[in-house]
């Protein structure tokens, strides 16, 4: 794709790893830049990439207030309105994560009268915001190498003393995302430590970044001694695109942040599970009562399976409670 090149909102939506309506709230508050061309919202490569720039190099100002609406990729820390928000009267349910699966949740909240709004930030900072109050509940994927599991051992690690629901959502395989072909032949986690390996590394927090140290970790390895361990990427289609453009020779991500980018394939490596944990607290009673429902639902199920290469045979199963 040429950088000048006109994309819809839902490339820009797949090329960031976000919901669509993120992408047309982003446009509206100016962040995003975009044009009209007849009665369709475009954008291009190169303002997705600008955006993409200044949500990483501009400076933290902290935690947002529940009302402010506005986003960031995976990583960054800002609140955005999911759905029709603003026709909702009441306190917000603030779901904080980075995952696609949070605005479906949030998008079916809504629709069933219940307003919710999303904190867009890594698994890892997901977890802290439950924990300091600052969300309600998070939606995660966060391995454990020590338990071969996912994110139960991190909320009884980051929510000590929390009293929390921790529902299934789906699982799906993290993995190399390589040049086609393989030249590297990136099969194993060791294979990293060649020489000659340039990662396209994400950003600290985010379920790729604890996985592959988890894995360094395991190893014994070193970390600094991986050719572009210190480099920064936000946003799994991101880090495809430096591997596809011979930047890097492999990023860690999931099969659905190579859609669309041309020159890549996916070397699964571990399965994965994303959960939705919930704060137990007296205001949240309601709402996790309608979860419970929602997740239930056929709705929520096609819209979960519809998510590239994932495993919802388990969504709403309560894995773990305190």
């Amino acid at each position: 794709m040429r950088s000048d090149e006109f994309m819809n909102a839902e490339d820009v939506a797949r090329y960031l790893n976000m919901g669509k309506n993120t992408v047309y709230q982003l446009a509206k508050s100016g962040k995003l830049a975009s044009y009209h061309v007849g009665r369709k919202l475009k954008f291009t490569l190169d303002d997705v990439e600008a955006y993409v720039s200044s949500t990483h190099h501009a400076p933290s100002s902290g935690v947002a207030s529940r009302p402010q609406p506005a986003e960031a990729p995976e990583g960054e820390e800002n609140l955005s309105e999911a759905a029709s928000f603003g026709e909702l009267e009441g306190v917000p349910f603030v779901i904080s994560g980075g995952d696609p699966a949070a605005d479906i949740v949030a998008a079916s909240l809504n629709a069933s009268g219940t307003p919710a709004m999303r904190k867009v930030c890594g698994s890892y900072t997901a977890l802290v915001n439950l924990y300091a109050g600052d969300a309600d509940a998070a939606v995660v994927h966060l391995y454990d190498q020590a338990s071969n599991s996912c994110n139960v051992p991190y909320v009884r690690n980051l929510a000590p003393g929390a009293s929390v629901v921790v529902f299934r959502l789906y699982g799906c395989h993290q993995g190399f995302i390589v040049r086609t072909g393989n030249p590297k032949a990136l099969t194993t986690w060791g294979s990293l430590l060649r020489e000659g390996v340039r990662l396209a590394n994400r950003a600290k927090g985010s379920g790729a970044r604890v996985l592959l140290d988890e894995k360094l970790r395991a190893m014994e390895a070193r970390a600094e001694t991986i050719d572009g361990y210190d480099t920064h990427y936000m946003v799994g289609s991101t880090a495809a695109r430096r591997v596809a453009g011979g930047v890097a020779d492999v990023a860690i991500g999931t099969e659905r942040e190579i859609r669309g980018v041309s020159g890549v394939q996916f070397v699964p490596m571990q399965m994965e599970w994303t959960d939705l944990v919930v704060r137990k607290t007296a205001d949240a009673r309601p709402v996790i009562k309608l979860l419970k429902e929602l997740l239930a639902s056929d709705r929520m199920r096609q819209d979960i399976s519809a998510l590239q290469s994932c495993d919802a045979s388990k969504l709403g199963v309560i894995v773990y409670e305190s």
